[in-house]
């Protein structure tokens, strides 16, 4: 499986306790020193069922309630072993199916953007206004699964219910020909995971400025009784009027009110950026773990790599269930201390040890901010003092 699957996976088993922690944190061990080591690395379900942690029937039926499709009978051989079950697609039909000069209600699509496991994004222009828009569509085979269709509308509606500079603007959502989409406004820039992979480490001011406008926007999320589940890089974008906007609320769900689409149980996120408590697969995990997600995120924005960079996503999953995360000052002990500590707070394992809300969390930046803005002013005033003390004051000429 790849990184995600592995992931989604391992969140699975221990929600439903089908596997023993320990279980899961052997595998992912051996998994780490096999890749030290420059030996084969074992997939997860191999590793598992080869230890006896699952039986195989089981780990088909785990495998299909993540998917939300049906595993596929083994055939049994001489000896009496058995593959471990593939996933049977429901069709070979092409991923999205959409094209440049395709419409979708009163829109235009004009060129792809991007692609996930639930949509994929395409610039389009709105035919009745000739608006510039953001247009994400149905596909691959979560799209083909209720819970995937479920998850989709909730996104939609949620974007479209929300109004703040922070959060990326949903437009409207429909259906036209059996596909479902959802409108969004378009933000000119580029993600905050590109900005990252373009220039590697961020200057610190860049960090506090993206930092704080996200907290506020996580504020304003969860003053409104959502949880964002997802805060990760990739789901910043960089507008060019310098306001930063939080994207992708797929995940997203009311505070109080279980979804319908993670009724399931089906956590998800994205393990780089996952705190503890959303690894464990826990269904209350709340507004706490978008602070971890946020301090994981300024932390690669600070240094230029995650502080768990290991390629498995069951070896992330057990670093966040089991160690701190590091403080950022040994990889940049330039960084002043006072984001190095917000930094350090928002990432403890313990929710009681990170900082109370959002709204503290930008604060904090906004200060640190003012206090950079204040030392550079200074710093120019002194400059200018010293230039013009330094001897070469003007010749004055007797009349």
């Amino acid at each position: 499986m790849d990184h995600r699957e592995d992931a989604i996976l391992c969140q699975h088993l221990l929600r439903t306790g089908a596997v023993a922690v320990g279980e899961l944190v052997a595998c992912a061990e051996a998994q780490r020193d096999a890749r030290k080591a420059g030996r084969p690395i074992e997939r997860l379900e191999a590793l598992l069922v080869s230890r006896g942690a699952i039986s195989r029937e089981k780990l088909d039926l785990a495998r299909a309630a993540v998917t939300g499709q049906a595993p596929k009978k083994r055939a049994g051989s001489s000896s009496g072993r058995h593959r471990i079950a593939e996933v049977v697609p429901a069709d070979d039909r092409e991923a999205d199916g959409v094209r440049a000069g395709d419409r979708l209600g009163t829109y235009e699509v004009v060129e792809k953007l991007a692609q996930g496991s639930m949509g994929a994004v395409f610039r389009a222009r709105c035919t009745k206004t000739g608006e510039r828009v953001a247009l994400k569509v149905m596909v691959g085979e979560r799209a083909k699964c209720d819970t995937g269709a479920r998850r989709f509308v909730q996104e939609a509606e949620l974007a479209c219910s929300l109004r703040h500079e922070g959060v990326v603007r949903g437009i409207t959502f429909g259906v036209d020909a059996g596909r479902r989409y959802f409108v969004m406004e378009l933000v000119p820039g580029q993600s905050l995971k590109n900005r990252i992979r373009e220039a590697g480490r961020l200057p610190e001011e860049e960090v506090a400025r993206v930092g704080a406008q996200m907290a506020r926007a996580l504020a304003y999320l969860h003053a409104e009784g959502v949880v964002h589940r997802d805060v990760k890089p990739a789901n910043v974008l960089l507008g060019q009027d310098g306001q930063a906007k939080l994207c992708d609320l797929g995940l997203a769900r009311e505070l109080e009110i279980p979804s319908e689409a993670t009724a399931s149980g089906d956590t998800i996120g994205t393990p780089r950026y996952m705190a503890p408590e959303q690894a464990r697969g826990s269904r209350d995990a709340g507004a706490p773990a978008d602070l971890y997600s946020l301090g994981v995120t300024l932390f690669h924005a600070a240094t230029g790599r995650p502080p768990f960079p290991e390629e498995s996503g069951v070896v992330v999953i057990s670093r966040h269930l089991f160690d701190e995360v590091p403080n950022v000052t040994t990889l940049c002990p330039d960084l002043s201390p006072a984001l190095a500590d917000l930094i350090f707070r928002l990432t403890r394992r313990e929710l009681a040890r990170r900082p109370a809300s959002a709204a503290e969390v930008a604060r904090a930046l906004e200060a640190l901010l003012a206090t950079q803005a204040e030392a550079r002013t200074t710093a120019a005033a002194l400059d200018a003092m010293s230039t013009s003390s330094d001897g070469l004051a003007p010749l004055r000429i007797a009349a």
